[in-house]
C-alpha cells in the first residue's frame, strides 16, 4: 500500500474513532457548520443568505454589536452542529494546547476540525469536538456582570473598555501587554460600578488579533482572569519623503533622539492625573488652515527607507499664529527641544496628553493649569522643521494615537442614562 493511501487510512480510522460511522456519514451530507466573514459582509446579510435569523446568529457567536463582525471572523451557523459541542481557542493557543485543555487527543480535533495538528487558533475561534465530550465549564466572572471591547480597531484609532460590576473592584486590565489604567464608580441611579480605560493601537502595529485582559481579586482571594480579543485592521495612510536643510540634519542623530524621547516619557508616563476634559476636543487654531502632513504618513528622510511614521497630525499655520489649549488640562512641559524645537506638553488626565512641537515660544509655564481656549504658545519654525507649521500629537499611555479622533467624537462616550 503506498505512503498516501496509508495516511488516508489512518485519517479515516481517526475520523471513525472521533465520530462513528454512522454520524461521520450523516456529517458528510450536511451543509457546512461554520461560515468565515468576507470582505463587504454584515450579519444581516449572511444570516440572510444562510437562511437563519440574525438574532440567533448574534448569540451563537456571542456578538453583542450587530454592527461589528471582522473579515476572517468564523461564525458558528445555528442548527448545523450536528449535537457537537465547541470550545472557543484562548489567545496564543495552538490546536495541540486546546486538545489537552479539553482532555482529546491532538489529531481527534484536528481531523475533526480540518486543521493540522500543530495549528495556531485566533482568539475566539470555534473548534468542534468529538462526540459524547464537553467543553470544559468557565466559571462565572465573580462580580463582573459585563465586559464590553471593540471587536475591531483600526492602525492608529483609539478603542475603549467599558466594565460593569455589581461591587467596587481593583480591576488590573492589559492591552497587547500594556498596562490599562481603568477608572470609574458608581453612576447616579445605577446599581452598578462602571470602569473605562483606553484601548490605543499604534500606527505601525501589524494587522491581527490581540489580546485584552482582565482581572481582580474576589472575595477570598480567589484571583479571576478573563481574555478577550481585538482584530486589529490596516489604516489607510500615505507615504512621504522630506529632505532636510544641512544645518538640520544634525538632528536625525540616533542619540540626539533617544535623549529626547527619554525627556519626554519622563512628562507623559503619568496616568493618575483626574480627567480634566469634558467632551470632544477643540482644534486648537482655526480649523481652515489644511492639513500638510496627516498623523500615520509613513516617513523617509533625506532619500532614507521608510521606517518611521508621523506621530501627529501637521497644520500648514503662518509663523506668530497663537495657538490654544484644546481641552482642559494641566501643563507637564514648556521648554525648548532640540527635534521637537519650543514645545508644550498639557496632562489632560487619565494618561492624556497632547503635545505641540516646533512653536516660536510658549505662553505657558510647567505645572500651569488652562482651560479649552487659553492661549498656550505660538506657531514657529524650531527644531527638526522645514518651514512654519503646527505640530498636534495626541499620546494615550504614551502611544500616539490620531489626534483628529478626539475633535469628532469625545474621548469616553456618555454613559447611558438609568
Amino acid at each position: 500500500m503506498g505512503s498516501g493511501r496509508v495516511r488516508r487510512a489512518v485519517a479515516a480510522g481517526l475520523v471513525a474513532l472521533v465520530l462513528g460511522v454512522g454520524l461521520w456519514q450523516g456529517l458528510l451530507a450536511q451543509e457546512e457548520t461554520t461560515y468565515t466573514v468576507q470582505p463587504g459582509d454584515t450579519l444581516a446579510g449572511i444570516a440572510d443568505r444562510l437562511g437563519v435569523e440574525m438574532e440567533a446568529l448574534a448569540a451563537a457567536n456571542g456578538i453583542q454589536d450587530v454592527d461589528r463582525i471582522y473579515v476572517g471572523q468564523v461564525l458558528v451557523i445555528p442548527g448545523r452542529e450536528l449535537g457537537l459541542a465547541t470550545v472557543r481557542a484562548r489567545p496564543g493557543e495552538s490546536l495541540e494546547a486546546l486538545a489537552r485543555r479539553v482532555g482529546v487527543e491532538p489529531p481527534q480535533l484536528a481531523v475533526l476540525n480540518g486543521l493540522s495538528e500543530t495549528a495556531r487558533l485566533f482568539p475566539g475561534q470555534p473548534v468542534r469536538l468529538p462526540a459524547g465530550i464537553s467543553p470544559p465549564s468557565a466559571p462565572g466572572f465573580g462580580a463582573v456582570t459585563r465586559v464590553e471591547v471593540p471587536a475591531r480597531l483600526v492602525q492608529g484609532h483609539t478603542g475603549r473598555i467599558v466594565l460593569a460590576a455589581r461591587r467596587p473592584l481593583s480591576l488590573t486590565v492589559t492591552w497587547n501587554g500594556l498596562p490599562v489604567p481603568v477608572y470609574g464608580g458608581r453612576p447616579p441611579s445605577s446599581s452598578e460600578w462602571i470602569y473605562r480605560g483606553f484601548l490605543p493601537v499604534p500606527a505601525l502595529l501589524a494587522p491581527g488579533a490581540y489580546p485584552v485582559t482582565v482581572a481582580y481579586t474576589a472575595t477570598g482571594g480567589v484571583s479571576l482572569v478573563r481574555g478577550f480579543s481585538v482584530r486589529v485592521v490596516e489604516g489607510v495612510y500615505e507615504a512621504q519623503r522630506i529632505m532636510l536643510p544641512p544645518d538640520r540634519s544634525t538632528l536625525l542623530d540616533s542619540q540626539i533622539l533617544a535623549d529626547e524621547l527619554a525627556r519626554l516619557r519622563a512628562a507623559w508616563s503619568r496616568a493618575d492625573t483626574p480627567a480634566q476634559w469634558q467632551g470632544p476636543f477643540r482644534m486648537p487654531m482655526d480649523a481652515d488652515y489644511p492639513t500638510t502632513s496627516a498623523y500615520g504618513t509613513r516617513r523617509s528622510y533625506n532619500g532614507g527607507p521608510f521606517t518611521s511614521y508621523h506621530a501627529g497630525q501637521d497644520f500648514a499655520v503662518p509663523a506668530g499664529v497663537t495657538i490654544t489649549a484644546p481641552a482642559d488640562g494641566i501643563v507637564a512641559l514648556a521648554e525648548p527641544l532640540q527635534v521637537r524645537g519650543n514645545a508644550v506638553m498639557l496632562d489632560h488626565g487619565r494618561g492624556v496628553f497632547t503635545g505641540y512641537w516646533h512653536l516660536a515660544e510658549a505662553l505657558v509655564q510647567a505645572g500651569q493649569a488652562v482651560k479649552a481656549g487659553d492661549p498656550i504658545g505660538v506657531v514657529g519654525n524650531t527644531g527638526l522643521s522645514t518651514g512654519p507649521h503646527l505640530h498636534w500629537e495626541l499620546r494615550i499611555y504614551g502611544i500616539a494615537v490620531d489626534p483628529m479622533q478626539f475633535v469628532d467624537e469625545p474621548l469616553f462616550p456618555p454613559l447611558p442614562g438609568p
